[in-house]
């Protein structure tokens, strides 16, 4: 009797399971084609990406070891092609060789707008766009305002930005450039206070702290008052 019962649950079950399937085989094939479409798309876009990455990887070490053969200015032109076309990582490094030739070429100008593309660009790594920021400000210090000089170095300031020391040095300077020298003062404490700071921008910090200290308000106003209370006296003597 339990056989017959369970024989009855299995006939049961597969003209369920028959039902099923005829209402939705069609989608579950279906299903399973694009899963597997989708699968085969993945695999073979990573290898097409592997490729062109080890592709681009000879083609840029071949063009460094030919840039250091050219003039400057024929090196700029030779990494900006290859740049155009590479991957976004490899486009990034070349840009910055790019930039770096035309400094040397003497075109700060063009210089500091390849920085500048680089620094926008979204598929630069970060440590590269933070590093194209910097060496553009270098470049722009003289010459670009200090609100705006502030307002392009602000983002690297931040506490867990590897630049923040060397974004604090520019701000400093361009701050010190526009006589604003309270907040001159207070990034290259910023810089004296950090210990991921290097020694070598810390010891700069320090120089220019004991540059700018006897321009602070404070300070001036402490040797204006020396100086007013000195006069009666030598009034007196006379």
């Amino acid at each position: 009797m339990t056989d017959l019962f369970r024989e009855v649950e299995e006939d049961l079950r597969r003209e369920r399971l028959k039902q099923l399937w005829d209402k939705y085989g069609v989608y579950v094939a279906g299903l399973a084609l694009g899963i597997v479409l989708a699968a085969s798309i993945i695999v073979g876009w990573q290898a097409w990406q592997r490729s062109r990455s080890e592709t681009a990887s000879t083609r840029y070490e071949e063009l460094v070891a030919q840039a250091a053969k050219e003039t400057p200015a024929e090196a700029a032109v030779t990494l900006g092609k290859f740049a155009e076309s590479a991957p976004a990582g490899y486009a990034a490094l070349a840009r910055l060789r790019q930039a770096a030739a035309l400094v040397e070429a003497g075109d700060a100008k063009e210089a500091a707008k390849v920085y500048d593309e680089i620094a926008a660009s979204s598929g630069a790594a970060p440590i590269l766009r933070g590093m194209a920021t910097i060496k553009g400000s270098l470049i722009l210090l003289d010459t670009l305002g200090h609100d705006e000089m502030k307002t392009r170095l602000a983002p690297l300031k931040a506490a867990d930005s590897p630049w923040r020391a060397s974004a604090h040095e520019i701000s400093g300077l361009s701050a010190y450039k526009a006589g604003k020298y309270a907040e001159a003062q207070a990034d290259f404490d910023a810089i004296v206070n950090d210990p991921g700071a290097s020694a070598g921008l810390r010891d700069r910090a320090h120089v220019m702290q004991a540059l700018i200290a006897p321009l602070l308000p404070a300070a001036k106003a402490a040797d204006d008052g020396k100086t007013t209370d000195a006069a009666p006296a030598g009034a007196r003597a006379e």
